[in-house]
């Protein structure tokens, strides 16, 4: 057993990359629907993708360099909310099935194949909703792994970050063999095939770990990577760690 025992250095100067959100679909924000999102949030992306896939204008309030200390649209202190027709809504899976059963008739993008007019397919529906949380979860430790490396702690320092890692593995090999040639909902760009891109993109482009390797979830990620409403979301590169914390083991 060993103890972790963690002495502060000084942080690096905090860095604001403001996005406003101008999609090759023609979406402008207008004053009718809010979205509170940042630009790191794969959590977020997954909502401004489908807000874009399905012409929605809103108005974008990017809370990236918003003091921690400022009031928050809800109590989970957590990106996305939205705020539309006197409603606060956050959690991504939420507002998704929010805009989805609230704008059914919404223009959607011309892209193929097309945005799925469900959360869950009706048919499937505890089958696609366990694929969700699968992925959730998965995301979840995703983030973890980024955040708290930021505080020196990674895998190889940490066995809460080694079950962390060991987790995303995991459930990656559960959704290997479930994903099909054609995504999690053949014939449709999914809930779920987003909620699988968003995060992994995130690790990749924000150096967190290569995931890659698994040939079907490879192909689903390789797929939409030219699609326009996923170029119009793309993360901003983060700029290099350095971790404010310095960590050292020892015996227990």
């Amino acid at each position: 057993m060993v103890r972790a025992y963690l002495t502060r250095t000084a942080a690096p100067n905090a860095m604001a990359c403001p996005y406003v959100l101008d999609s090759p679909h023609g979406v402008r924000p207008d004053r009718g629907m809010k979205l509170h999102y940042t630009d790191g949030s794969p959590y977020a992306r997954k909502v401004r993708i489908v807000l874009l896939e399905k012409g929605l204008p809103f108005e974008p309030a990017n809370r990236g360099s918003v003091p921690m200390t400022a009031p928050w649209p809800g109590p989970t202190r957590a990106v996305p909310v939205l705020e539309d027709k006197g409603q606060t809504i956050w959690e991504s899976d939420v507002i998704v099935d929010y805009i989805l059963k609230t704008y059914p008739g919404a223009p959607a993008a011309t892209d193929t194949p097309p945005l799925a007019p469900w959360l869950v397919r009706p048919d499937r529906e505890w089958e696609d909703r366990t694929t969700l949380a699968t992925l959730s979860t998965c995301a979840a430790s995703m983030i973890n792994l980024r955040f708290l490396w930021v505080d020196g702690l990674t895998a190889e320092n940490s066995d809460y970050l080694t079950q962390q890692r060991a987790r995303v593995e995991q459930c990656l090999d559960w959704l290997e063999t479930r994903v099909t040639d054609e995504g999690f909902a053949p014939g449709w760009l999914s809930v779920m095939d987003l909620a699988f891109i968003c995060p992994m993109d995130f690790a990749l482009t924000r150096g967190v770990m290569n995931w890659r390797g698994r040939k079907k979830l490879d192909a689903l990620f390789d797929r939409y990577r030219t699609r326009p409403s996923l170029i119009a979301t793309q993360l901003n590169p983060s700029p290099p760690i350095s971790p404010r914390y310095e960590l050292e083991r020892r015996p227990a």
